[in-house]
């Protein structure tokens, strides 16, 4: 009987954990990495879509705007690449980048000019910033 009781006291005695130790397992984000650099592609690619083609009459392009206002706009949305869980990953705040969107909406059926994204990604495959272009460093040079 005692060594039943001591048994059973040994199971809800918590394991000791360092502060490093529980902080590392939750910031080690090795593992999906690579499920993060594809949800920022589709993320990067879905606000292109959304503001390349928002002036577009019909058509492909009208086609690619409507799909990509539904799934950065639309609420709920299941599966592991639905705008929320895509956000919650990259630790984007959803509500917030959808406000900005509207924002940026309004003002360009206003009229008023907006900045869209860049045409390409600076990410390369490496997952580094890419360097500068050559231009950008004659530019420079001619400047100085």
């Amino acid at each position: 009987m005692e060594w039943e009781n001591s048994a059973l006291g040994t199971l809800f005695v918590p394991d000791v954990l360092t502060p490093e130790q529980f902080y590392d397992s939750r910031r080690d984000d090795s593992s999906i990495r690579p499920v993060k650099k594809l949800m920022m592609a589709i993320l990067e690619d879905a606000l292109r879509c959304f503001q390349n083609n928002a002036d577009a009459k019909s058509g492909s392009r009208k086609r690619l705007f409507q799909e990509a206002e539904q799934w950065l706009c639309g609420e709920g949305g299941e599966g592991p690449f639905s705008f929320e869980v895509v956000c919650e990953t990259l630790g984007i705040e959803p509500q917030f980048l959808r406000r900005g969107l509207r924002e940026w909406r309004n003002q360009q059926l206003a009229g008023i000019a907006t900045r869209r994204l860049a045409r390409r990604s600076p990410v390369v495959r490496s997952g580094r910033i890419s360097a500068p272009s050559r231009r950008d460093g004659k530019r420079a040079a001619r400047a100085s």
